[in-house]
């Protein structure tokens, strides 16, 4: 990769040569609206940063260092034994994602929100880093929340709209989803017809016994006053 472009990606490539565990989460959080957040979180087992001499404090801060404006910086404690560095940039539009992604080796294929749906497809390409593969602990995720319902995608994991990847060292990884942001209106998905047919169904009913139990209220005061008029 050209040295513009590593920024957290060489990070995280040589925190996985030196420690004997490393995982990476690159998050994506999408909006309907285009805006979102981009989230990069590294995290290792806080022993291995002792072995090192190092601090979570002075490991998160050396991680940190040069870092573009507007990205906010936290770090968090997960599993009792892990620390996490997290790097969090906000978007307001597709094309400052768009603009985010450039600074990494990030191919756009398609990332276009049009009459509804909101299509990501990208390639990330990882053949320079084939040499950081045999023995290390490396464990790197692609994580996109998609807005709405998700139709479609070649993601090893779904958890509702949110997809995740396990990225492949070594070689070209391409990730794609498609889903339906929608409106306010409610996803009857392929059995709407039966929706259309219960809901009349008991819009008929709704009107049809109170008619019933009319009509025979009706019926029975006129009996009583005929029989009471022939006494």
């Amino acid at each position: 990769m050209k040295a513009s472009k590593l920024f957290l990606f060489s990070l995280f490539i040589l925190t996985a040569l030196l420690l004997s565990a490393c995982n990476l989460n690159v998050i994506t959080d999408l909006k309907s609206d285009g805006s979102g957040a981009y989230i990069q979180e590294i995290g290792m087992p806080t022993a291995d940063l002792s072995g090192f001499g190092m601090t979570a404090e002075s490991f998160c801060a050396e991680m940190g260092k040069e870092l573009p404006p507007g990205m906010k910086t936290r770090q968090e404690t997960r599993n009792e034994n892990e620390l996490w560095c997290i790097f969090e940039t906000e978007f307001a539009s597709l094309d400052e994602l768009k603009k985010l992604y450039g600074e990494t080796d990030t191919r756009i294929n398609q990332i276009a929100l049009a009459d509804g749906e909101l299509i990501y497809d990208i390639t990330l390409d990882m053949s320079g880093e084939n040499n950081a593969t045999p023995g290390m602990g490396l464990n790197a995720n692609w994580i996109v929340k998609m807005p709405g319902k998700v139709i479609e995608s070649n993601a090893a994991e779904q958890d509702g709209s949110t997809l995740t990847w396990k990225l492949a060292l070594g070689k070209e990884n391409n990730l794609r989803a498609v889903s339906k942001t929608g409106g306010a209106g409610l996803d009857l998905g392929g059995d709407w017809l039966w929706y259309v047919l219960g809901g009349g169904a008991f819009l008929c009913l709704c009107c049809f016994v109170p008619l019933v139990i009319a009509g025979v209220v009706f019926f029975l005061l006129r009996n009583k006053k005929q029989k009471d008029s022939a006494q």
